[in-house]
């Protein structure tokens, strides 16, 4: 099976050549910034969302599926995806690596190598990263500010009030800073593409369909700006984007974010303190609501809890709720989560958060799918 040194050896190897390991175990992938994001081909259809992902900081070659649960390391994924045991990961690896062929003098050189490669590639892909984050931000920036009274905001405001339900003005301690209105925001996953081989790229030849949307901020616990959560409306009513169906006849959503956002947060209320978190001092209840709507409702009716909005369930609990100011964490549950795949991401979200050491709560509505279907 190789001694302790060489298994070490191996792993080694295959973290400093992990792009290329992640594009041989995950070919449906790719790299987002600090992760490789794929579905997972054993257990997912191709239009799932890709919640495997392998970590190119931190715990390197470390990988967790959100939707499954089932997490490892390098050789673990191999071993995971060929349905192998440890000895014919070993073996696999060895092939992909071809240190049947090396001498050690070989193993030395082409590791320098394989280190160098990475170091590019990290790089490349911060630069990527960054791009595309500013990007996210230029847009937040461009739309009408909360107060403005812009065409855009007041057919958001009708939206949120009559569609929704949700009086803003009413909510205590709202962070305003949080929404922007744009009167014309692409839908970009609908953009068409194609391959220039000139240049090596893709290149956008035709945009996606336009919409009105609300742009609202998703923020580190610094206040650092993350990513956009964008909610595109329709033109004439005040209701939600009308988009086309996914190939295989699924809804689409009405809901796009950009950005790798792990631990940021729309900021909704600041709570009875008042404050944005880098200043609070005050211990208070913390709300932790998936939706930017179940949010906004929460906010509303319950003025004594500081409320985010996470944007996904494994957003919920990648919430940054190790501080002072977070006395309690209430998880603000939806009940369409009863598929297996959503409980089973849901039970991993609480018990993250539980490791914290905060005290914490699971809260349900007891009519619709989610607290918004209260009002």
């Amino acid at each position: 099976m190789g001694d302790r040194a060489e298994i070490q050896e191996i792993k080694q190897l295959l973290c400093d050549r992990l792009e290329d390991v992640c594009r041989w175990l995950l070919p449906d992938g790719r790299r987002t910034g600090r992760t490789w994001n794929s579905i997972n081909p054993k257990l997912d259809g191709p239009n799932k969302t890709p919640e495997l992902h392998v970590y190119f900081t931190g715990a390197v070659g470390s990988w967790k599926d959100f939707r499954s649960g089932d997490k490892s390391d390098i050789l673990g994924l191999i071993e995971y995806l060929h349905d192998t045991d440890f000895k014919g990961a070993l073996a696999l690896a060895k092939d992909f690596l071809g240190l049947q062929r090396m001498s050690a003098d070989d193993r030395r050189r082409n590791q320098a190598r394989a280190v160098q490669e990475r170091e590019k590639k990290d790089e490349a892909a911060k630069r990527r990263e960054d791009a595309k984050r500013r990007d996210a931000e230029q847009l937040f920036l461009s739309g009408a500010a909360w107060g403005s009274g812009t065409p855009a905001e007041i057919h958001a405001r009708r939206f949120d009030m009559e569609t929704r339900r949700i009086d803003l003005d009413a909510i205590q301690h709202l962070d305003t800073s949080t929404f922007r209105y744009l009167p014309d925001c692409e839908y970009w996953t609908l953009a068409d593409w194609q391959r220039d081989p000139a240049k090596g790229r893709f290149l956008k030849v035709k945009e996606g369909p336009r919409f009105p949307a609300i742009v609202s901020a998703m923020r580190w616990i610094n206040g650092q700006f993350a990513d956009h959560h964008v909610t595109f409306l329709d033109p004439v009513t005040p209701d939600k984007a009308r988009l086309p169906a996914t190939k295989n006849g699924k809804p689409r959503s009405p809901r796009l974010m950009r950005c790798p956002n792990k631990g940021a947060v729309m900021r909704i209320s600041h709570g009875p303190e008042g404050k944005p978190p880098e200043l609070s001092t005050e211990p208070q209840p913390l709300i932790l609501a998936e939706g930017r709507e179940t949010a906004l409702s929460l906010a509303e009716a319950i003025p004594q809890a500081r409320v985010w909005a996470c944007g996904s369930i494994n957003g919920i609990a990648a919430a940054p709720v190790n501080f002072p100011f977070v006395s309690l964490v209430i998880v603000a549950g939806e009940n369409d989560w009863e598929k297996p795949e959503a409980q089973r991401q849901l039970q991993s979200a609480l018990q993250t958060l539980e490791e914290t050491g905060k005290p914490l709560e699971l809260m349900l509505s007891h009519v619709g799918s989610d607290f918004n279907d209260l009002r």
